[in-house]
């Protein structure tokens, strides 16, 4: 008995330990087939990453191996933290951008407070998360709205292909330089183009694209297994970076034409940092952080529920908020880049069949032995084919199709879209976002504060009523059925108050008045005070007013009122129906 009664004590404890670290929970029904489809899946993952990391490690304006030491703690944490089995945490292109963003006035040109900046920023962007994942507020991501952030997402591939062209065309470009100053200072500079370093760039692109689709049908038009040859397809990054290595380096390029090469990288694992600790700037930084941690959280969630759905598996917003705020704090101590879940990684991931996340413990393994021993190979390398690794993996990150659908549908989420891509070009990575999401909260208070009002009757022989603008339906004298479709709070009571107001000013011989509440899921303090007031007024004017289909949470609210204590029982309706049988005929 005094067993059992210690079991019952310690299983709260096992389940809290299990849900702060479900990776415990999956390993216990991790079968033989199961890691080997994780050792696969970390493996072909590696493959992509590694190059990948190295590109965007460069696109933040920091150092090569910073996108490496990015690619080995932060995975292994959030492995052991996270909800998603498959999401591929690591240097994501927009979050790079936006540190580069962040860091270029802020640095000053000075290499090493620009890697302290960088770490500063990990660390915000981490506690910001962490933060919001203890005190449960990941609802507040929910205010970037899915065209701000489509927008957002499509200026920031093109500003960032725009930022590669620099690399691409050797032409020196200010680090400072926003979209249009790099497109002028190429433009101005065309005759300078380097054309070895444009080769290099250019040939990287075309495999690169060639090798998406094109080689993955050629393949399997010869008889390859489908599966095997999208495999081998993933596999051109790295055949890429390997092939210029080699022709770079037999070649001297960097010596005979003065091509840009990566250069020295230190050899071995990231070692633990606190100095950035001490140093000034995190006041400065942190607005920057708190838009790379929206933008961080809102990516890697999207990321995840997708790939969820598709396995019937569940994410905990929360819990992935702590674990992505806990990845960022340690990977500020590996002296690494702020991190997200990636959406092409997490796709190659979760199609190469990764079950759980042993497959990122594995993806780590391989860059931090790549870190141990291969580094040194990199010194050849020409930065023009990382950047045509950015080019290629952001490219399909545009969605102009997607602009054009939502301005169709609607011109105000059209016009928000259009205005964030616009402002991200114009303004830059972090005003463009929040010109965008300011313009989207705009057009949410607009739109609720006049909400649609619809006078509605009883479509013949049924049950239903409609407004009598759209439909033929039956009304009756004196009675008028009013449906407010939108949530009642202080912006819209002016506009509420008013319309109905009109109503009963133009109704000749009105005695009842029913609104419909069907549509109304909150009432504020001040929408309620307008109620009151125009119970009042109806009274005055020998009226009577009546609720019909009022939600639950609702009347809830409405009990200890004074509005409900002047209608009473008689005067609330559980359905339009009820109150048209019982006033139709009443007078």
């Amino acid at each position: 008995m005094a067993a059992n009664d210690a079991t019952r004590q310690a299983n709260p404890w096992l389940l809290r330990c299990r849900r702060a670290l479900p990776l415990c929970a999956d390993l216990r029904t991790l079968d033989r087939h199961g890691l080997i489809q994780d050792l696969l899946a970390g493996t072909i993952t590696a493959i992509l990453l590694i190059p990948q990391a190295l590109a965007y490690a460069l696109l933040a304006g920091l150092p090569p191996e910073v996108g490496l030491y990015a690619s080995i703690v932060p995975p292994l944490v959030y492995a052991l933290l996270g909800t998603s089995r498959t999401l591929a945490v690591g240097p994501v292109a927009v979050a790079a951008v936006m540190v580069a963003a962040a860091l270029t006035p802020y640095a000053g040109g000075d290499p090493d407070k620009y890697l302290t900046g960088a770490m500063i920023l990990s660390a915000l962007t981490g506690a910001i998360l962490l933060a919001l994942g203890l005190l449960r507020l990941g609802w507040l991501t929910a205010f970037i709205s899915h065209p701000v952030l489509s927008g957002f997402t499509t200026g920031a591939a093109i500003f960032i292909i725009g930022t590669q062209l620099a690399a691409l065309s050797g032409i020196a470009v200010a680090r400072d330089a926003d979209f249009f100053g790099v497109l002028a200072t190429v433009a101005r500079q065309i005759s300078h183009i380097n054309s070895i370093t444009t080769g290099f760039g250019f040939a990287a692109m075309a495999l690169l694209l060639f090798a998406r689709q094109p080689l993955v049908r050629l393949l399997t038009a010869r008889g390859v297994n489908p599966q095997t040859a999208a495999i081998l397809g993933r596999t051109a990054p790295l055949v890429v970076v390997v092939a210029a290595i080699l022709a770079a380096a037999l070649l001297d390029v960097h010596g005979r034409s003065g091509v840009a090469v990566v250069g020295a990288v230190p050899v071995g694992l990231p070692e633990l940092r606190l100095d950035f600790l001490a140093q000034p700037g995190w006041l400065v930084l942190l607005p920057s952080a708190a838009l790379i941690a929206l933008i961080a959280y809102v990516e890697s969630i999207s990321v995840a529920k997708a790939l969820a759905f598709r396995r019937r598996e569940r994410i905990d917003p929360d819990q992935e908020l702590r674990a992505l705020g806990v990845t960022n704090i340690v990977a500020a101590c590996a002296g690494a880049m702020p991190v997200a879940g990636g959406f092409a990684r997490s796709m190659v991931n979760f199609d190469a069949g990764a079950r759980t996340q042993v497959a990122a413990i594995i993806t780590a393994c391989w860059v931090a032995l790549a870190a141990l021993l291969f580094t040194g190979l990199l010194t050849d390398l020409p930065k023009a084919v990382l950047a045509a690794i950015i080019v290629v993996a952001v490219w399909q990150l545009i969605d102009f199709a997607g602009l054009r659908h939502t301005w169709r549908y609607d011109r105000g989420d059209g016009a928000a879209q259009g205005a964030t891509l616009i402002g991200v070009l114009v303004f830059g990575i972090e005003l463009g976002l929040l010109i965008g999401v300011g313009l989207a909260l705009v057009l949410f208070l607009y739109r609720t504060s006049r909400p649609h009002i619809a006078v509605v009757g009883r479509i013949a022989g049924t049950e239903h009523f409609r407004n009598i603008h759209r439909h033929v339906v039956e009304t009756w004298p004196g009675l008028l059925l009013v449906r407010v479709d939108e949530n009642l709070y202080f912006a819209n009571v002016p506009k509420v108050e008013s319309e109905l107001q009109n109503l009963v000013v133009d109704r000749e011989g009105l005695h009842d008045l029913v609104l419909i509440f069907s549509g109304v899921a909150y009432i504020d303090a001040s929408a309620l005070e307008m109620l009151e007031n125009f119970e009042l007024g109806l009274a005055t004017a020998g009226v009577r007013l009546h609720l019909a289909e009022v939600k639950g949470p609702v009347l809830d609210r409405l009990r200890n009122s004074e509005l409900l204590t002047r209608l009473g029982a008689e005067r609330m309706h559980l359905s339009t129906e009820q109150a048209v049988a019982a006033l139709a005929a009443t007078r």
